[in-house]
């Protein structure tokens, strides 16, 4: 979309921060204001031409975010609930205005009804919500959830948006989440090959994070995981053709997969992103399905994971593997991958993400658009707030609790990295991040008060 058109939807809102109703004549005036504000700043040495263009670049993405549904799983567990809220107020202050969905599994009557007034009562827009399934997880596992409850919300409710996106609740949004794969144009391992690179999450193209599940190999040798156990009357052929297709005969394209395809174009985690008739025609029912055979032979913390490699494996459906989805870890790599995330514009802001307006320190449209916070560190730790308790309100809940309070004593005396820049990024939006919710859930109460 042309910027012009973006400034006429969004007039003054965008840059002054006011209130209009696009297609309005006080819009319209306030579009053409910012054209000419545009145009005339676009002067060799303005310092107001980045702003404007990043600006508008915000708002394309706030209006194509729509078009992507945003799912995460959970149970009613006290850990888990705050870390949604914590989701939800991020995806509403980053702009997102595609649904954003919470599937909860296993949850009490109780808890349902805790739970459904808790979300009327946070002021969220409407299309974000909660979505109840049964219990999936049992004693050997705690990670098949997952796939569990995405097929049976698919199946039961399904996507209200073109674009389905698999994330976990320990995600804030620091952008707007769309289709458009702006790491295409970067190469992508394996697209490299005179093979045209989708630019744009669609049928027949899925996407995801690139994860370090194994090392990149240009072997030809076929790729072997590593489970827990293996059928003694099963060749290694034949056990992984049984876990993708149901029969040890079946027809699969886990059969005989290389080393070099798995790690150039199926080493990935969160986010997944498929359009909804690739979730409907293949995606969602082979995901549960092999999970459930996986899970007889290995049960290891990834399952989901592998079982959603070997879903793509098994069609022969290369997923494009890009790194900036998300920030997780400043300095992960590994042997020949390199970086597996995109650091490159936070390396490079001037801004300070301990003090600045959060505004400028997300500013660059360019960067990732998640940070995942599952890296236990000394500035914030997912594990200080619920972890064990499985009963009573969560951290942002509780308001009158004060600074002596012993989990946020460790919020607010978290010491922040400062020797490695990476690291005072993600410790100081995430701490943000986290007080900014309690703030707003808490507003005037003791535990806002002890995070100011």
């Amino acid at each position: 979309m042309a910027l012009r058109a973006i400034l006429a939807l969004a007039g003054p809102t965008m840059l002054l921060g006011g209130a209009c109703e696009p297609g309005t004549e006080a819009c319209d005036a306030g579009a053409d204001d910012a054209w000419s504000a545009l145009q005339a700043s676009t002067a060799p040495h303005s310092r107001h031409a980045s702003f404007l263009q990043r600006t508008a670049a915000q708002e394309l993405a706030r209006q194509e975010s729509a078009e992507v549904h945003t799912i995460f799983t959970t149970d009613c567990h006290p850990h888990n609930m705050w870390q949604s809220e914590l989701l939800f107020f991020s995806a509403q202050r980053v702009g997102q205005r595609g649904p954003v969905t919470q599937i909860l599994s296993g949850c009490t009557p109780e808890r349902k009804q805790h739970a459904e007034q808790r979300l009327a009562s946070l002021g969220l827009p409407g299309q974000y919500k909660m979505h109840f399934v049964p219990e999936f997880n049992d004693r050997h596992s705690h990670v098949i959830n997952k796939p569990y409850s995405v097929h049976a919300w698919f199946r039961s409710a399904g996507p209200e948006a073109d674009i389905v996106a698999v994330v976990d609740p320990d995600f804030i949004f620091v952008k707007p989440l769309t289709a458009t794969l702006e790491g295409a144009q970067e190469a992508p391992l394996g697209w490299d090959d005179g093979q045209q690179r989708p630019t744009k999450v669609q049928k027949g193209v899925v996407a995801a994070q690139r994860w370090a599940m194994t090392y990149l190999s240009d072997s030809a040798e076929p790729w072997k995981p590593n489970l827990n156990s293996h059928p003694a009357n099963m060749t290694d052929a034949e056990l992984f053709t049984w876990i993708c297709s149901g029969s040890t005969t079946g027809k699969s394209g886990c059969t005989g997969a290389s080393q070099k395809e798995v790690s150039y174009y199926h080493s990935t985690g969160v986010p997944y992103l498929a359009h909804k008739a690739d979730w409907d025609e293949w995606l969602v029912d082979s995901w549960k399905d092999i999970t459930a055979r996986l899970h007889t032979v290995y049960s290891g913390y990834y399952v989901d994971m592998w079982s959603w490699t070997m879903t793509s494996l098994h069609l022969r459906m290369r997923q494009l593997a890009v790194t900036d989805l998300m920030l997780r870890d400043p300095h992960v790599r590994q042997r020949s991958y390199g970086e597996l995330e995109k650091w490159a514009e936070i390396d490079e802001t001037a801004a300070d993400p301990c003090k600045d307006p959060m505004n400028e320190v997300l500013a660059d449209p360019k960067i990732p658009n998640f940070i995942h916070y599952c890296q236990p560190n000394a500035a914030f730790n997912k594990y200080w707030f619920d972890s064990m308790g499985d009963h009573g309100p969560h951290v942002l809940q509780r308001c009158d609790a004060t600074a002596e309070d012993p989990h946020l004593r460790q919020l607010v005396a978290g010491q922040v990295n400062k020797s490695d820049s990476r690291w005072v990024f993600l410790n100081c939006v995430e701490r943000r991040m986290f007080a900014a919710a309690l703030m707003k859930t808490c507003a005037g109460r003791p535990a806002a008060k002890a995070v100011e």
